[in-house]
């Protein structure tokens, strides 16, 4: 009698050869950067364009997002608009024990991107905000001198402040939900002190956009700063949508006071800290 061993060596049985590659399932890749990007970018947009190099990476968490019944079955193009960071809003509150301004703000975060990508998805290009750190500024005034930023944060505002060529002191970092609107309750957003030093504001607003920050000189009587965000920190918070539109108001010449603000057409470029750093 043949044994099933025997036939398989002699082909009268099928078979996996010996040391035959086993097949491997090849997930998407979804570039952490332009994703964030777009989720700062798209909601912003009048119609429902595309973020440069974002598009295949949202489109497959879009697919993620659908597979849990977050997003309607018709929405599969590569735009993050309202609906998606709706959507991603929801995800976030299911995978948070404890929600906050800056873990339900429809933006995506590495935590919660690994939640989901299990079976669905590798990471490229990850953007790590790092964790709440304080910035101490034993030289500043006394109502400036500890201010809470995260790791990210405070990695661009030091390059920065070398680049300016001056000491720059941050007047304000992570605050309460009645200072700028709310805008200040989560991670990449920070004021810079200027009558320290006026002469120094032009060249203090461009080392901060420089490495990465959409900034600007508010010339507000009485209260003059620098009012920076930093693009593709995924902690951001939104307060009253606020600055929901920063970015985008930003990247085509707008001011970013609101989202009601017009934009003045301008092509600004638009550089974040992980591509700069990869600059030098």
């Amino acid at each position: 009698m043949t044994t099933l061993a025997a036939a398989v060596s002699v082909g009268l049985a099928s078979g996996p050869a010996a040391g035959a590659p086993t097949a491997v399932t090849v997930l998407p890749v979804v570039n952490h950067e332009r994703l964030v990007l777009a989720a700062q970018l798209d909601p912003s947009k009048p119609d429902r364009g595309l973020t440069s190099g974002a598009e295949a990476s949202v489109k497959t968490v879009k697919a993620a997002l659908r597979a849990k019944g977050f997003l309607a079955a018709s929405d599969t193009d590569g735009h993050f608009g309202r609906a998606t960071m709706d959507a991603w809003r929801t995800w976030e509150n299911q995978v948070h024990a404890s929600p906050n301004a800056w873990s339900t703000n429809g933006l995506p975060s590495l935590y919660e991107l690994n939640e989901l990508a299990p079976n669905r998805f590798t990471l490229s290009n990850k953007v790590d905000q790092g964790s709440w750190v304080v910035e101490v500024q034993a030289d500043a005034p006394a109502d400036f001198r500890n201010q809470d930023i995260n790791e990210r944060t405070r990695a661009m505002f030091r390059k920065a402040e070398q680049l300016s060529g001056s000491n720059m002191t941050i007047s304000q970092g992570r605050g309460g939900a009645s200072e700028s609107v709310g805008t200040h309750l989560g991670g990449g957003v920070i004021d810079i002190r200027v009558n320290d030093a006026p002469a120094q504001t032009s060249a203090r607003v461009a080392a901060l956009r420089e490495v990465g920050f959409a900034a600007w000189f508010r010339n507000w009587s009485g209260n003059e700063h620098i009012h920076a965000i930093a693009v593709g920190d995924p902690w951001v918070a939104y307060g009253a949508h606020r600055s929901l539109c920063q970015i985008y108001q930003f990247r085509f010449g707008g001011e970013g006071g609101s989202c009601s603000d017009s934009t003045a057409g301008t092509d600004r470029p638009l550089v974040w800290w992980e591509q700069y750093q990869r600059s030098l």
